[in-house]
């Protein structure tokens, strides 16, 4: 095994995953940097069975009543928070919470947990596919129809909002179509509506408009296909996709020409988002990593989870309290782009949620826990390595550790050291 093969597998499943569980690290890296790739990308070729649905067996209520959101919502962000943590299969999870924060759209305004949890399966069922198909899907989404108002969308009383969103955000970004391009996609968008008894996005004829437009430079388009056939074919589309996963697993500092190469051959495989999620894990091994990168709140603590084993059956509410706090809550992006990111996770506030968090994950750890024994024993680099950081603490938490261990406190054994170990801009960082 080579010297650095431990530090670069616990770097790939920090990228495109939730770290690593207890004793994971020792038998990928033993097979090799290469094998756990292929093991993480393709887990249906490595015979890992397909994770149990996060929201199996949960009542989402009476989509009639207005308060139902209201009165599920947590239980099922729970219970994908708790899937993040605990599944086998973490490219799943990750590519799901990745398109959750690209295709946004919130329970609050949906309103309807079943449409939500449709949704949310959606983007991972079809999230490393080709993004044409994940496109397409999403666009006639009966959650993201009522989102962005694509059930308002009728002949002579058209709706942009959709419209324009999926140019801005969704596909090429801004810079790349006109207003025209806006209101001749919204026109060729009029018609879908939601069945009201199956909850399944209809497309009602006498609705549409289906005159043929002039939409990004392409003649002819009137419906769905046409629309999203023209946006993939946009010389914009494939290096703003690109960009966008390039920048979640190799750092908001990413070679705009490694993102230009990968883009050419991501349009060029039919835009296969598998091969491309591959391909920049690749890049990141071959460059060293890539640049740093801020874990999100919810990235963290599925990690923090997953490395303790920690359940936090009972401390949900204060969970997710302290998540908003730190800025981000699944299904609750504050705006249809998403959460900002980067430094807005590093604020006080945000610090302050984490180290909180951190202490409900350390105190719900198992005493007889790795993660907990040797946090109790001192051993600070065989704590990193169980934390999912083998190349060891930073200087400065070093120090912090042990000062904090050598003074001992009141905690029962192992807390206050995790506590701190886990909320250190050490476990921050992917």
């Amino acid at each position: 095994m080579a010297v650095n093969d431990r530090g670069q597998v616990a770097w790939l499943y920090r990228r495109a995953g939730f770290g690593l569980g207890p004793n994971q690290l020792d038998g990928l890296a033993g097979s090799g940097v290469t094998a756990a790739l292929d093991a993480l990308i393709d887990p249906d070729g490595h015979g890992v069975p397909p994770a149990p649905d996060p929201w199996a067996g949960q009542d989402l209520g009476d989509p009639n009543d207005p308060g139902v959101a209201g009165k599920v919502g947590p239980e099922m962000l729970a219970r994908w928070i708790t899937a993040m943590a605990t599944t086998p299969r973490p490219i799943d999870e990750w590519i799901r919470l990745f398109w959750h924060g690209h295709f946004v759209s919130t329970l609050r305004a949906v309103k309807v947990p079943q449409l939500f949890a449709t949704q949310l399966r959606l983007l991972a069922s079809d999230g490393l596919g080709d993004f044409r198909s994940l496109l397409r899907a999403v666009t006639v989404d009966p959650a993201m129809l009522i989102y962005l108002d694509g059930v308002k969308n009728k002949l002579r009383a058209v709706n942009e909002n959709y419209g324009r969103e999926v140019l801005e955000l969704f596909a090429v970004g801004i810079g790349n179509y006109s207003e025209d391009d806006v209101r001749a996609g919204a026109e060729a968008l009029t018609g879908w509506t939601i069945d009201r008894d199956t909850g399944e996005a209809r497309f009602a004829p006498r609705q549409h408009d289906d005159r043929p437009h002039t939409y990004l430079g392409r003649m002819g388009v009137h419906d769905v296909d046409s629309v999203v056939d023209a946006i993939v074919s946009h010389p914009a589309c494939a290096p703003f996709i690109t960009g966008k996963l390039a920048r979640a697993i190799l750092g908001p500092d990413v070679d705009a020409g490694l993102v230009a190469d990968r883009a050419r051959a991501f349009a060029a495989d039919g835009m296969g988002i598998r091969p491309l999620v591959r391909a920049l894990l690749e890049d990141g091994i071959e460059r060293g990593g890539g640049s740093e990168l801020v874990r999100s709140p919810v990235t963290w603590l599925a990690s923090s989870m997953r490395a303790t084993g920690a359940p936090l059956a009972g401390h949900w509410p204060q969970v997710l309290k302290e998540l908003r706090t730190a800025g981000q809550v699944p299904g609750d992006a504050p705006n249809v782009a998403g959460w900002p990111g980067g430094a807005a996770w590093l604020s006080t506030s945000a610090t302050l949620a984490r180290f909180n968090l951190a202490g409900v994950v350390a105190t719900a750890t198992d005493r007889n826990a790795a993660a907990r024994r040797i946090a109790a024993s001192g051993d600070l680099r065989a704590l990193a390595d169980a934390l999912g950081r083998p190349e060891g603490f930073s200087e400065a938490t070093s120090t912090a550790l042990s000062d904090l261990h050598r003074q001992g406190s009141g905690t029962p054994a192992g807390v206050e050291v995790l506590t701190v170990a886990l909320a250190a801009p050490d476990l921050v960082m992917a």
